[in-house]
């Protein structure tokens, strides 16, 4: 009878020190380093407005042509960091008595981290669209 409690004693503290580690869990302990990349193509080329954002940061450029592409290269991140990225047409076109030199086009918004893409957004773009278009991110 002994030899048997023994025997179970052992097999469960053998079985309870080999469990895993609840601290080995595989999330971010801490901050990461990591490149963070930002896109917008489109079916054709336009002006815009284009805002970049990371947590607090933000950077916005007018744009005279796309593609666009920003890159923040070896950038510390941390669990819970916001990043976004806006879109605004801001072309101007000719509207004659025939009609308007517009034409629709479709953009689409893609954050990258790592070369890989953590958000992305197809946006149909027409004539007077004055809707900014907008991804974001939280890093969990």
């Amino acid at each position: 009878m002994k030899k048997l409690l023994l025997l179970a004693i052992l097999v469960l503290s053998v079985t309870y020190s080999c469990t895993p580690d609840d601290s080995d869990s595989g999330a971010i302990d801490g901050p990461i380093t990591a490149n963070i990349r930002f896109e917008v193509v489109a079916t054709r080329s336009s002006e815009a407005i284009i805002t970049t954002t990371i947590d607090d940061e933000t950077e916005t450029e007018e744009v005279e042509s796309l593609p666009f592409n920003k890159t923040f290269s070896q950038t510390e991140v941390e669990l819970g960091t916001f990043l976004q990225l806006t879109y605004l047409e801001n072309g101007t076109y000719n509207v004659t008595p025939d009609g308007s030199s517009w034409t629709d086009y479709t953009v689409i918004l893609t954050i990258y981290i790592n070369n890989t893409a953590a958000s992305i957004g197809t946006f149909v773009i027409t004539e007077g669209d004055s809707e900014v278009k907008q991804i974001d991110f939280t890093i969990n």
